[in-house]
């Protein structure tokens, strides 16, 4: 049986890379992972801001509930303290979680140690810049999903560290009516 149709024959190979777009492409994809490693610095300056805060606060908490504790020597004002230092302990438990030390996400040693190698050497630019530019995609693509669990922990350390601090302003107005 015969073919109603036209048949097209492909060549076989595979069109060549446009050397120009390929150095576009790999410089995008390096501004990007500098864009993401600030990324990275920023919501570790976050982290490392929210537990000093949250550790200064804790420290003034222990004194306000000492004399909170003395004058109401119950188990409701045991709880609301006890509570209060609660908060404020995740708070900068989960900052702390965030600055855990981490892997530096970039190139593996296996593909940079084959940068000497003639293999290497004799390969046209733009397969070495595509090469290039796929490693750095899956450090990137490995970065930006620790910097979304590293987001996600800051922001509940940031909740928490909220809710200790409305925990311990009742206390305080507790406290201060209790004066009047």
């Amino acid at each position: 049986m015969r073919c109603s149709y036209p048949v097209i024959h492909m060549a076989s190979s595979r069109p060549a890379p446009n050397p120009h777009t390929v150095e576009a492409l790999l410089d995008t994809t390096w501004r990007i992972a500098g864009s993401e490693g600030g990324r990275t610095d920023t919501l570790d300056r976050k982290a490392a801001t929210l537990a000093t805060f949250a550790s200064l606060v804790l420290s003034l908490v222990a004194t306000l509930g000492r004399g909170f504790l003395q004058q109401f020597p119950h188990a409701w004002a045991l709880g609301i303290y006890l509570l209060g230092l609660g908060f404020l302990v995740a708070a900068i438990g989960l900052s702390i979680l965030v600055l855990l030390p981490k892997e530096q996400l970039t190139l593996g040693m296996d593909y940079l140690e084959r940068f000497p190698r003639w293999s290497e050497i004799l390969k046209p630019p733009e397969q070495v810049r595509g090469e290039t530019m796929r490693g750095l995609l899956g450090a990137l693509a490995r970065e930006r999903a620790l910097n979304r669990t590293k987001a996600q922990q800051i922001r509940w350390a940031f909740l928490t560290l909220l809710a200790g601090l409305a925990v311990v302003a009742v206390e305080a107005a507790i406290l201060g009516v209790n004066e009047l």
